[in-house]
């Protein structure tokens, strides 16, 4: 197998990961909302950042742990937990917030720290590392460390493009609005929030 067709592997795998829709979805859109066009650059940072964490964990042997129905169940739970509170702050302060005034905006993390955190509490990312990325991984370390650079170079890049076009398209498209409809997708964002950690906490079956 070439090492292109490695990297195209890794590419067509990373964009079945990123468009899958959830809470780090949800964060990119908010934060292109409140910042700059390559907002999502920085959260596919942090977002890349856990996964390679992921891959670390894998490579040293750790999968059957990563895949534990008990691992699952606790992120999960412990996710759902802080959606719930952060979609709550959000709401909270959403009458604050405005397109015209940089400050205004009291919920802030950072996009790198969010990009980690939103991934790590997503049973869609746990789901997807435990069942496509695992294989996906495994099989490229038949090829060698290169292989699996390969694999993650593509997966990455899909990551990449994917946020950057997001906050790209967002942010553009936020200077045709007023800070009423603004503010009324922020408190959709934060019951989407609010309603996915419920969902996490109470409804996740692994």
């Amino acid at each position: 197998m070439s090492f292109l067709l490695l990297f195209i592997i890794g590419l067509g795998t990373g964009l079945s990961g990123a468009m899958i829709p959830g809470p780090l979805f949800l964060f990119t859109v908010s934060e292109s909302l409140k910042k700059d066009s390559a907002v999502g650059l920085r959260i596919a940072i942090g977002h890349i950042i856990i996964e390679a964490l992921f891959v670390v964990l894998i490579f040293l042997g750790f999968k059957n742990l990563l895949t534990s129905e008990g691992f699952m169940r606790l992120v999960s739970g412990l996710g759902g937990i802080a959606l719930i509170g952060m979609g709550i702050m959000l709401l909270y302060g959403v009458v604050s917030m405005s397109l015209r005034v940089e400050d205004g905006v009291e919920f802030d993390y950072g996009s790198v720290l969010g990009g980690a955190f939103f991934s790590i509490v997503s049973p869609g990312f746990l789901i997807w590392w435990s069942t496509i990325g695992l294989s996906v991984v495994l099989k490229s370390l038949l090829f060698g460390l290169a292989g699996l650079a390969m694999v993650a170079l593509g997966h990455w890049m899909a990551d990449i493009g994917w946020h950057w076009f997001v906050s790209y398209f967002v942010h553009k498209k936020k200077y045709y609005l007023e800070d009423a409809p603004y503010r009324n997708i922020i408190r959709l964002l934060a019951f989407g929030l609010v309603a996915t950690g419920i969902y996490f906490c109470f409804g996740i079956s692994i």
